[in-house]
């Protein structure tokens, strides 16, 4: 070995043994950061209005906080509990972004900063099921059954569904509709299988929801919408089924919204229970191979972001690869899903994990 190898390796050696010998999940979240609460109170000079501003700021950011965290039902749960204890010693820090106040009012604007790991002992201490896990895009394939019979029902579902998605949902989805020309020709067992055209149709489906949506007027005033819901993620399957009956007006401006806000609801259900902390922790072995040292450092950078990591152990490297074992928190499937949130690709070897970097 000539004389730059050798310094090479010492190079490595020592970096290695200064980050990498034994270390625990200990970073900063910036999913526990709530910003710009606002709120608006009547001024009271005999009242301490400030302080009480900053409790409804944080009540109102753990909600926030919450919905973005828990399985729906545990959210509803949650909600009828929220008023019967003191939350302050959740909260790790309140930033004032902005404050006004006026002899009729006071406004204040702020930033809270929740502690994860209260949070988290929080929610366990009261067996809610949440999850960490904020997913990549995931495409929503929606087809409204009988468009040429329901042709102004069918442009509101369409409207709807993408009027539904928010930017700081915890699941991105991507909402596709189908117009008439595209729908035609799709049975529904061709849809639920995949097997249609659509120029947004993904080579890879491991991670897309297929949803068809059939009305049916079952009296003068009221119709009837019958749902086949279908969640793939991580090429694992779940079928729901669901019915709805709503009025038939045209005029609502609330028409399918109930049923919209329901069905995300049981695409986040599902997401969450598939992603959510197991109590078992597993050891999964892994090796990774890269061209320079940089390419660990961005590697070990983003495990460490990944709340169900609970550790992980460098046990041997060289000047390209390295071997070693991650304390996971989930099984095989939860294992590869979480890490593919994070562009990691873990391909599964039988002994071991080979770690490949999506770019």
């Amino acid at each position: 070995m000539n004389n730059y190898k050798i310094t090479k390796l010492i190079k490595a050696l020592l970096f290695f043994f200064v980050y990498t010998i034994f270390i625990g999940n200990t970073y900063a979240n910036s999913y526990f950061t709530i910003q710009n609460i606002e709120i608006k109170l009547e001024f009271d000079n005999d009242k301490d209005i400030r302080n009480q501003a900053i409790e409804k700021a944080q009540s109102k950011a753990l909600v926030d906080l919450s919905e973005k965290l828990l399985s729906p039902s545990d959210y509803k749960i949650f909600l009828t509990d929220l008023d019967k204890g003191e939350h302050s010693y959740l909260v790790e820090s309140i930033e004032f972004v902005d404050e006004t106040i006026t002899e009729k009012y006071y406004k204040g604007i702020f930033n809270i900063n929740f502690n994860p790991y209260k949070i988290r002992e929080y929610y366990n201490s009261r067996s809610l099921l949440f999850s960490e896990v904020k997913s990549k895009e995931i495409k929503v394939f929606t087809i409204f059954d009988k468009q040429d019979s329901f042709f102004i029902l069918n442009n509101i579902w369409n409207t709807k569904w993408i009027e539904a998605i928010e930017e700081d949902d915890t699941l991105d989805l991507s909402i596709h509709t189908f117009d008439y020309n595209l729908y035609k020709d799709i049975s529904l067992n061709s849809f639920l299988s995949g097997s249609f055209e659509h120029p947004n149709l993904p080579k890879d489906s491991s991670n897309v929801v297929l949803i068809w949506c059939e009305p049916k007027l079952v009296s003068f005033s009221d119709i009837e919408f019958n749902v086949i819901l279908k969640i793939i993620v991580n090429n694992k399957n779940t079928i729901l089924r669901s019915a709805y009956t709503e009025e038939y007006n045209l005029y609502n401006e609330d028409l399918l919204v109930s049923i919209i806000d329901n069905l995300k609801d049981q695409i986040l259900t599902n997401w969450v229970e598939v992603t959510s902390q197991d109590d078992e922790k597993i050891h999964y072995k892994f090796k990774f191979n890269f061209e320079s040292i940089n390419e660990w450092v961005s590697l070990k950078s983003t495990l460490e972001e990944i709340e169900l990591i609970s550790r992980y152990h460098v046990l041997s490297f060289d000047l390209n690869s390295l071997e070693g074992i991650i304390e996971f928190q989930g099984d095989n499937n939860k294992f590869e899903l979480v890490l593919s949130q994070k562009n990691i690709l873990p391909v599964n070897l039988g002994e071991n994990y080979k770690i490949q970097v999506l770019k």
